[in-house]
């Protein structure tokens, strides 16, 4: 510690901590360019502090010391490498397992095992921000560097957009209002739709899927992940919305209930979250640039800073089970640095009694608890979906209410306008689908493939039920001029 204060002379001087927000930050007046290669600035607990000109870190009120490694310290283990120092031996190292032709299901849990694919780099960031703060770019740029598979953040784009290159938005005008799902176009337009609360729930439930297919990208291949925003982040954006008074009070209390109930299915937490700290005024300045104006209505300075508030909420709920660095985005930063930074960290420690950070990954401690248990079970995505949104009422909630009517019409054009076969997805034989798959059985969904991405991109269309589809399967009855009657 002596040497440390004779190299970066200026540091405990020019510190100062500012009761802000439950004194969760911590200001350094001076970039500690000096000071940079010597040391990692990490506080006791799971949030580190940043390098390269990071000049804030988020603490909770109880912990605003740092542990500062000495000179006897040692050599600090290293969990993850950048790509090129993972080394794995190609005799050794197993295949990965291809889930997204396979799945993975109890039979195959006999004969692959999921443990021997796991190493130093198979785990799971987060990389969270503002709208406008960069981290696309930075989670990409991550992703690249650490060898990890990149996931950016779901777009409605993701589900609108059918096998058959449907775009279901140029049908949007056969189908009634409930089922126009807006992408975010059509939200900035229009935000005080009752549509942008079906729309907050629909990207919350596909994020549940898309966190899913993270994990199970991990324990199939072995390949660690970088996620663009996850679920336990989403609520940020629910707050706004309601700030902005986009959706309502019925919706908002019933958006907290879904999610206290889907959070503890997916199990696993991110080992680590990169959270990009940028200004509002730098948001907006980005977000102006692109020159969409209804964005620019839409997205004001009340809308990201109740994100940026929310999100010390967020980041309080992920220090309980991940590690956690926050960086000053004020002006870009480097991507070396973030992966440097990541490189002193150890992400292969845990005991009970030390908190809950990791605990998740480290209390499955044998083959059957990883493959029969988890492999499986995130993999296949019935039990985790099930659990987490089946029976929940929404009749209180005006904005997510189906009109039986609605939903049989809307199931007459699918089959009519969109899809142009009674059949479901993969079964069209007009469509050049091989007749596969009919005597199979499935879990959650009738698809032909056995894993899906998102569960309302095609799966869903299996479950809808009206009396207008079960008495005339052929929708032979189908009136297109019911939007116009009925609407």
């Amino acid at each position: 510690m002596s040497r440390y204060r004779e190299e970066c002379p200026s540091l405990t001087e020019q510190r100062s901590v500012h009761n802000v927000e439950k004194n969760w930050i911590i200001c350094f007046k001076k970039e500690m360019t000096t000071c940079r290669d010597h040391a990692q600035y990490q506080m006791v607990g799971t949030i580190s502090l940043l390098r390269s000109g990071a000049a804030r870190l988020l603490v909770p009120a109880a912990s605003q010391a740092f542990a500062l490694p000495s000179s006897a310290s040692g050599q600090q283990k290293r969990t993850i490498v950048h790509k090129s120092l993972l080394h794995l031996d190609p005799e050794k190292y197993p295949e990965p397992w291809p889930y997204r032709e396979k799945g993975f299901n109890f039979w195959h849990a006999v004969i692959d095992r999921t443990q021997p694919r796991f190493h130093q780099n198979s785990k799971l960031i987060v990389v969270e921000g503002n709208v406008g703060s960069g981290k696309t770019s930075t989670a990409q740029e991550l992703a690249d560097q650490l060898g990890f598979y990149f996931m950016p953040e779901f777009k409605m784009e993701d589900i609108l957009i059918d096998r058959y290159n449907n775009d279901m938005r140029k049908f949007y005008h056969l189908f009634p209002k409930r089922f126009r799902i807006p992408d975010m176009e059509m939200f900035y337009k229009d935000p005080m739709s009752d549509m942008s609360a079906v729309m907050r729930d629909r990207i919350f439930n596909c994020r549940f899927d898309q966190y899913l297919n993270a994990v199970a990208h991990i324990l199939n291949t072995g390949q660690g992940v970088v996620l663009e925003r996850s679920p336990h982040s989403d609520f940020v954006f629910a707050n706004a919305m309601r700030a902005k008074n986009y959706i309502g009070p019925e919706y908002f209390k019933h958006y907290f209930y879904v999610r206290k109930t889907a959070l503890p299915k997916l199990h696993f937490w991110p080992h680590l979250v990169v959270y990009l700290d940028a200004p509002v005024s730098v948001c907006l300045q980005n977000i102006r640039k692109e020159g969409n104006v209804n964005k620019v209505s839409v997205l004001d300075e009340t809308y990201l800073k109740t994100i940026e508030d929310s999100y010390k909420d967020s980041l309080r709920e992920f220090q309980k089970h991940s590690k956690i660095l926050v960086y000053d985005w004020s002006k870009r930063g480097d991507t070396d640095t973030i992966v440097e930074d990541i490189e002193r960290m150890d992400f292969d420690f845990f005991e009970w009694h030390s908190g809950d950070v990791f605990e998740e990954w480290f209390e499955l401690i044998d083959e059957v608890s990883w493959a029969a248990g988890e492999h499986f079970s995130v993999t296949q995505k019935y039990k985790a979906r099930s659990q987490a949104f089946d029976g929940i009422l929404t009749h209180e909630v005006g904005e997510l209410y189906i009109n039986p009517r609605d939903m049989g019409h809307y199931i007459h054009a699918m089959k009519k306008e969109v899809l142009k076969s009674p059949y479901g997805y993969g079964y069209i034989r007009e469509r050049g689908d091989p007749i596969a798959g009919l005597s199979i059985m499935r879990y959650g969904h009738m698809l032909p493939e056995p894993w899906y991405e998102y569960y309302f991109k095609e799966a869903y269309y299996d479950d809808c039920m009206a009396h207008e589809s079960g008495l005339d399967p052929f929708a032979t009855s189908y009136n297109p001029d019911y939007v116009h009657a009925e609407h």
